[in-house]
Formats: structure tokens, C-alpha cells, sequence
């Protein structure tokens, strides 16, 4: 094969490279565009028209004329019924152009809706509906709700403890405190982005009760690490992990201030409902605290820590 003829095939190859990659270019939708859905003019009073709108997506509403919203109703089966409607969230004049009225639409489900145009008032208007899906907006929803966030909710949790001296002294010989119970509640968070491992009672009260001794009211943090199970959105699991509780106590009839510190172990169940692991959650916990700032009688020599052990169940719910 001559020289030119290897030449013109290579071109011939660089040309239908290039085409094909144009064509695709040309069908791939631009990132900043809007999408045209609906191009309706409302002429008649009760006017509507219907139109299928996607779960996830941001649509942007465009209206002629100024100081008029929309009315929307969901259908099922082309038959007006209850449902979740979109979140409408109108532009403030002074964002829209002149005799113009601007909304973006937040479809919580896929659904088909009726749309109609009203004035603020309420009264039924003429004017023309331009709906678009906005890819920008749209791109921006779906990277926030695929990124995790911090799971929120409150956990109440009640379980028994082994009994201990109140008392910074040695225990006297041949004696054993009596056990006692501990109930608390706390406003916790797991699962942030980059921290799916990580969880913790944020703040918590704990009331701790012991026969024949003084009851205490503990302020406490509980930072809990997962070291078995998964994470996932909106489907459940089970984990196993290490926890820490530090608390501050405060008994009613002292001065003291005690101080805990109580590592554990903790396996749970978490029933996730949705992808932002809304649910029920089960725990059973093991700590070991040791406790530091108790008195002693005078003149008694020797300082002990000292400690029990905890162990607990819980129930939380998170949204």
C-alpha cells in the first residue's frame, strides 16, 4: 500500500472519530439547561393541566404575569386523591423579571399532579405556564440526598449496675454494696459523611439510684465507634462497637462533684425506613465506669477509684 494511501485512510478514521464525538456531544442535555416540560396558555377560568413530575427532580415554574401561583393537586389513577405534594417555593419579586412570576417545585413522589394558576388572592387567572426541569438544580438535589449526613434522633435507655462505695476511702472487709438501677435519656447523632463508623449520645441525663446509698444525677457524653456491621441508606443492620462515657454527677445532699469514666461494648439493631435513616433502634450495652471525687471521712489514709459494672438496654428513634 503507497504512503498517501495509508495517509488518507488514517484521516478518513480521524474524521469519523471526530463526527461520532460531536454527535454524542450533541445529544448529551447541557448542565446548565433547562428542560421544557410543559408550554401552556390558560385562557379559561378552572383552567388546568396535568403533567408527571419526578421524585428527586427541581422543576422551575415561569408565569406572564406578576403575583400569581400555583395549585397544585396529586392524582392517582387520573382520579384527585390525598397524597404528597410537591413543596412549591415562590421567587421574591425582586429576584424575577418584570410582569413575570417564578416558582421551583420540589416533587417529594412519583406522581402524576394538576396543575392550575391562581392569584395570590386565590382567584383564578389567565396566563401562560412555561415548566421546566431545572439539570442544575436538579444535579444539586440529588448530590445533597446521596450524601449522608448526620442521622438525628433521642435514645431512653434503662438497665442495672453492681453496687459500689460512694467514698474515695477502701471499702471496708467483708462487705458488698447493694446493686442498683440507672435511667437516662439522651439527644444522639450517627452516620455523617467521612464518619459512617462513628456515633454518640450527644448529651444525656441518667439518674442512678443504689440501696443504701445516695442517688445521683449524671450529666453525660457517650462517643461509640462501630467495628462490625454496615451503614447503609435506608436499609437496616446490625453493629457491633467500643463505647466511652464520660459524666459529671451531682447528688442533692453533698457537695461532691463525682466523675465517671466507663468504656464498653455495645451491639445494636437499626431499623432504617429512608435514606436519611429515619427509624427505631435497639441497643444492649456493657460498661465497666470507674468513678473519681468522692469524699472520705477525715484522717482515713489510702485513695481507691472505685467501680462497677453497667449493663443496659435502649430503644432510640431517629428521623
Amino acid at each position: 500500500m503507497s504512503r498517501s494511501a495509508i495517509i488518507a485512510a488514517w484521516l478518513a478514521v480521524g474524521v469519523a472519530s471526530s463526527l461520532h464525538t460531536l454527535g454524542l456531544a450533541a445529544q448529551t442535555p447541557n448542565e446548565s439547561s433547562n428542560v421544557l416540560v410543559v408550554d401552556h396558555d390558560f385562557s379559561a377560568i378552572g383552567e388546568y393541566v396535568r403533567v408527571f413530575l419526578q421524585e428527586g427532580q427541581v422543576y422551575r415554574a415561569e408565569l406572564s404575569s406578576p403575583d400569581l401561583t400555583l395549585q397544585i393537586r396529586g392524582l392517582v389513577d387520573g382520579v384527585i386523591r390525598p397524597t404528597q405534594l410537591p413543596r412549591v417555593y415562590p421567587f421574591l419579586t425582586s429576584d424575577t423579571p418584570s410582569g413575570t412570576s417564578v416558582a421551583e417545585i420540589y416533587p417529594e413522589v412519583d406522581a402524576e399532579y394538576e396543575i392550575r394558576v391562581i392569584a395570590i388572592s386565590g382567584q383564578h387567572v389567565a396566563s401562560r405556564l412555561r415548566l421546566y426541569r431545572d439539570v442544575r438544580a436538579s444535579s444539586r438535589r440529588q448530590k445533597v440526598r446521596n450524601t449522608p449526613g448526620w442521622e438525628t434522633g433521642v435514645e431512653l435507655a434503662g438497665g442495672w449496675h453492681s453496687g459500689y462505695f460512694q467514698s474515695s476511702a477502701p471499702a471496708p472487709s467483708g462487705t458488698d454494696p447493694a446493686g442498683g438501677t440507672d435511667i437516662e435519656g439522651c439527644f444522639s447523632a450517627r452516620g455523617a459523611q467521612g464518619m459512617s463508623r462513628v456515633g454518640l449520645c450527644v448529651v444525656g441525663l441518667s439518674h442512678q439510684s443504689q440501696e443504701g446509698a445516695r442517688n445521683i444525677l449524671w450529666i453525660f457524653t457517650e462517643p461509640r465507634v462501630r467495628v462490625l456491621g454496615r451503614s447503609r441508606p435506608a436499609l437496616s443492620g446490625w453493629e457491633l462497637g467500643a463505647l466511652f462515657r464520660f459524666g459529671l454527677g451531682m447528688i442533692s445532699t453533698a457537695s461532691e462533684t463525682p466523675v465517671t469514666f466507663a468504656p464498653g461494648v455495645y451491639v445494636a439493631r437499626h431499623i432504617r425506613r429512608n435514606v436519611r435513616g429515619g427509624g427505631w433502634s435497639f441497643q444492649l450495652s456493657y460498661a465497666r465506669p470507674s468513678y473519681l471525687g468522692f469524699g472520705k471521712p477525715f484522717g482515713v489514709t489510702g485513695n481507691v477509684h472505685p467501680t462497677s459494672n453497667r449493663l443496659s438496654f435502649g430503644v432510640g428513634w431517629y428521623q
